[in-house]
């Protein structure tokens, strides 16, 4: 397992379960293994990940002075390691999810954003719910996770999730052969932990989604944001007291996040490039933008079976843009090779600074009235936390 971006360099959100199951004896060592063995001990046995969905690291450092418990771990591993953890591109949970649990980049899962472009029915598929998907999951992304790798290394692994996550098809993928146990609350979900862990449970996966759900409805400096993020720092505290001593907890998240505005928002359906669009796919601050075919030009160098766009169209949305977001055409540039290339759009948006790029005619209601929003490259997005405690 293991795939990095073209022009990356550092520990990623794939590269957080091959260290750790490295540094623990379970597999052969990643060189952040051993980077990050005097943080983690010679007495850890077990591993108990959190994840904590949309706590960026940028977004806790700004709110340090609100976390006992994770305050002083908060910067550990990045000076070791000498830079910062990144999530993947684009900065998103099902693309993130999807990495961290196979060890692999989007451009090997084809988990290339919220939404992509399906070629084989020729519509936008939303990577969430695969809603009107009737093939099986695995047909979209058929890799092993590191539950199978615990299953076929005789570890017992758990995985503590939201009832909603049974059944679906994002679970079938980021959860592959996963034994589930489903709870609503977060003190539920750590009160599973301990007691799988004094069952003798190797490995346990912890998922919390509601820090993420108060800063997409009121943004990350909400005060309801922030009053979620205190109430998971105590429960954190309390799981690391329940934990056995053998037990190492490692933090860590999706995504970060930053909020946007009105006067941010650039609705692409009343811009004067808006007839060139087909249809609209990623998300907001990554958006894939699918043009109609009198708008594109010869066929690209790869492999992809779609043209690309004309030089002068390119042109005419850099100029649309103004420099708040950066255009990439030739997706090469930003994840190196893609297994399934014709899953992302003719060109790609990355917003800049706290701008996002909508279209009414496409998105929904929910989409377009999101205040905190991910996906793009800046730090506030890109950079994850790694407690290890």
């Amino acid at each position: 397992m293991g795939h990095r971006e073209k022009t990356t360099t550092g520990m990623r959100i794939w590269d957080i379960l091959p260290t750790l199951f490295g540094a623990l004896n379970w597999r052969e060592e990643t060189k952040f293994s051993a980077e990050l063995r005097p943080l983690i001990g010679e007495n850890k046995r077990r591993l108990c990940l959190v994840v904590i969905d949309g706590m960026g690291q940028q977004l806790l450092l700004s709110r340090r002075g609100h976390l006992p418990f994770m305050r002083p771990y908060l910067t550990q591993a990045s000076d070791t390691l000498g830079q910062a953890l990144r999530t993947c591109v684009p900065s998103t949970t099902v693309a993130a999810l999807t990495s961290l649990h196979t060890g692999l980049s989007p451009a090997q899962t084809g988990m290339l954003g919220y939404q992509c472009w399906d070629p084989v029915a020729r519509r936008v598929l939303n990577l969430i719910t695969f809603e009107g998907y009737g093939r099986p999951a695995q047909s979209w992304c058929d890799q092993p996770t590191h539950f199978t790798y615990a299953r076929n290394s005789g570890l017992e692994s758990l995985a503590l999730v939201p009832p909603d996550f049974v059944g679906s098809k994002l679970s079938d993928i980021t959860l592959r052969d996963a034994n589930l146990k489903v709870s609503t609350k977060l003190s539920e979900r750590c009160a599973q932990a301990a007691a799988a862990f004094k069952q003798g449970t190797d490995y346990v996966y912890l998922y919390w989604s509601q820090l993420d759900h108060w800063g997409h409805n009121l943004g990350w400096s909400h005060p309801r944001w922030l009053q979620e993020l205190e109430a998971i720092d105590r429960a954190l505290s309390e799981l690391r007291a329940q934990l056995p001593p053998d037990v190492l907890l490692a933090i860590t998240a999706d995504h970060g996040m930053v909020n946007v505005t009105d006067a941010s928002t650039v609705d692409l359906a009343e811009s004067e490039l808006a007839s060139q669009v087909a249809a609209i796919s990623g998300e907001p601050r990554a958006l894939h933008v699918h043009l109609k075919e009198k708008y594109l030009g010869q066929d690209p160098a790869g492999n992809r079976t779609r043209k690309a766009p004309d030089a002068l169209v390119l042109v005419q949305w850099q100029k649309l843009l103004a420099g708040r977001g950066q255009i990439v055409a030739d997706y090469r540039q930003i994840y190196g090779d893609i297994s399934e290339p014709d899953r992302i759009g003719d060109f790609t948006i990355f917003a800049k600074e706290n701008y996002q790029f909508v279209d009414s005619r496409f998105h929904s209601r929910g989409v377009l009235q999101m205040v905190g929003v991910h996906g793009s490259l800046t730090p506030a997005e890109m950079e994850i936390p790694l407690i290890l405690v």
